[in-house]
């Protein structure tokens, strides 16, 4: 077995550095069709058109179906993350570090008033900014005692 290995290597080597492997195209693919693609119809007999249409048909029916089935998998990921990160954010009962002070709490706190725009206590508070965008001129306002 070694000798064999010894001069299989050794003919691979010399091969290898002595030519130059042209790549494999069209005109130079030493390996033939037996058949002709595609078919001419017009000399096939009905049941021979019949039999190629109904693999033909099979065929792009299963190269067609991989794409859709990976992205059915990557939608289904990705609501499966999203799930579970707002379950996490927002409905986790667990404590952080042996702490009473939760993380999730915090982020519910400001996704209700969605980040402070909705919260109950400034709710009709006029904001400056707002109405100078609105008039186009800077509000002089009158200090508060």
């Amino acid at each position: 077995m070694l000798p064999t290995l010894v001069r299989r290597f050794g003919k691979a080597a010399g091969d290898a550095a002595g030519k130059k492997v042209t790549p494999l195209t069209f005109a130079t693919n030493t390996f033939r069709t037996r058949k002709v693609w595609p078919p001419d119809f017009k000399e096939l007999s009905p049941q021979q058109q019949l039999r190629f249409e109904k693999k033909y048909k099979r065929r792009i029916v299963l190269a067609t179906r991989a794409p859709f089935w990976n992205k059915c998998v990557r939608i289904a990921q990705l609501v499966t993350m999203t799930a579970a990160m707002v379950w996490l954010l927002f409905y986790s009962e667990f404590e952080w570090w042996g702490q009473k002070y939760k993380a999730s709490d915090e982020i519910r706190k400001h996704a209700r008033t969605l980040f402070g725009a909705l919260n109950p206590d400034t709710r009709f508070d006029r904001r400056d900014d707002v109405l100078e965008a609105a008039i186009g001129k800077k509000l002089e306002r009158p200090e508060p005692k």
